[in-house]
């Protein structure tokens, strides 16, 4: 039983995580680490860890620099056609290729005119945009 949980973890290390896969992809559409990092609502530190955990798991090189950001090397664009079937397997989730949105229901509200009709009407407008479950 011993020798199998060092097994277990060498294993683990060495499979891509579909989290990695999707950073790349994102990676591959911007060619900028800040850029994708902004897009996925993470730090440029974050997706450089991310690529280089990935880089780890399949034991080489997916970016290589460019002057005018990042390319893909073979390895990397090899695994970008995995991390597409992985975006689209998340995709298909749920209606328009989202996870079905948890906010629905009735929201009341009282303000004055003047607050109403410059403030709370354009933010009610986003949110509805947002949730369409959502009735205001």
């Amino acid at each position: 039983m011993a020798k199998t949980a060092p097994q277990l973890c060498i294993i683990a290390d060495m499979i891509a995580r579909p989290d990695d896969l999707l950073v790349l992809l994102e990676v591959s559409r911007s060619t900028r680490f800040t850029a994708a990092a902004q897009a996925l609502g993470l730090n440029h530190t974050t997706v450089a860890r991310r690529i280089a955990a990935l880089e780890k798991a399949l034991g080489g090189r997916v970016l290589a620099r460019a002057t005018s950001g990042w390319e893909l090397t073979e390895l990397g664009a090899q695994a970008v056609l995995v991390a597409e079937q992985v975006e689209a397997a998340v995709g298909a989730l749920g209606p328009g290729g989202r996870a079905p949105d948890p906010i629905t229901g009735v929201v009341r509200m009282t303000a004055t005119d003047g607050f109403s009709a410059y403030i709370a009407a354009p933010a009610v407008a986003r949110l509805r945009r947002e949730h369409p479950g959502l009735s205001v």
